[in-house]
């Protein structure tokens, strides 16, 4: 973009960080579609990822004349336009500056872009597998296993002192931060889905693993189209997704799309 397009480095970069972030949630492999895509059609997208970028910043104001404006079109299975980033703006803009000071800083200089190893920017290992679920009716579960804890000595560390705490809290690996428990969640435009419903779906194939469901607030006349779903415990998750990082339901004759947040490892960060 900065050499066959001319585009100015820091808007690029602006660009990029946004991209990554968008894999973050589940659209991978993005930047890689993008870049197969004819100058034309990359300079569209390039446009529409600066118009999202106003939605995300902090204090930004509401889009409403452009809000049911699809973009990003052909990229996604659900639908997308700039309400998806300005009710998940928050959340967003925190992970866009993480990206931006610890990749795209960088990448690129003062006036143009440098060389890095691409292999840094690899998605983190993603526990639950890749690609979509398309045909969903419910949820597919597995058994639930049961867990196993080791007892006495560690194999090889017979001579070194232990230096965890003996007061701690017991371990539970499923109490993750917040973000670790989010999905991200899209409806059908014109069929939106309650808070109740979606609390009723989940609850009725896992048990009571709902801790809040938001839904995006919307001006009088206009359906909410997007949501975020927090659950209890992250062990949860990869039940619902049936080894995707992506899956796409049916509730009460209404869809739901439904993204994992997989942050990336970069560095020490």
């Amino acid at each position: 973009m900065v050499c066959s397009l001319g585009q100015n480095s820091q808007q690029v970069k602006k660009a990029i960080a946004l991209w990554l972030m968008l894999e973050e949630i589940g659209y991978h492999d993005l930047i890689r579609t993008i870049n197969s895509f004819d100058n034309a059609t990359i300079e569209s997208l390039f446009y529409e990822a600066l118009q999202c970028l106003l939605c995300i910043h902090p204090n930004s104001a509401q889009p409403f004349e452009s809000d049911e404006t699809p973009i990003f079109t052909g990229l996604f299975d659900e639908p997308m336009n700039p309400r998806f980033f300005y009710y998940n703006r928050e959340f967003m803009y925190k992970r866009y500056m993480h990206i931006m000071e610890t990749v795209c800083d960088q990448i690129f200089g003062e006036t143009k872009a440098v060389e890095v190893d691409v292999s840094s920017l690899r998605p983190a290992i993603n526990p639950f597998g890749e690609g979509s679920s398309t045909g969903h009716e419910g949820i597919a579960m597995y058994a639930a296993g049961t867990s196993s804890r080791a007892s006495g000595q560690v194999i090889g560390e017979t001579s070194r002192q232990s230096s965890l705490n003996p007061d701690a809290g017991e371990f539970n690996p499923g109490q993750a931060p917040e973000d670790s428990r989010t999905m991200f969640l899209t409806f059908s435009l014109g069929h939106p889905l309650s808070r109740d419903e979606i609390i009723d779906f989940f609850t009725s194939n896992c048990g009571e693993v709902v801790q809040n469901v938001f839904i995006e607030s919307t001006q009088p006349g206009k359906d909410p189209q997007f949501g975020r779903i927090v659950f209890t415990n992250s062990l949860v998750i990869p039940r619902i997704l049936n080894g995707q990082t992506k899956a796409k339901f049916m509730v009460n004759r209404k869809h739901l799309w439904a993204r994992i947040y997989v942050p990336r490892r970069r560095g020490s960060s």
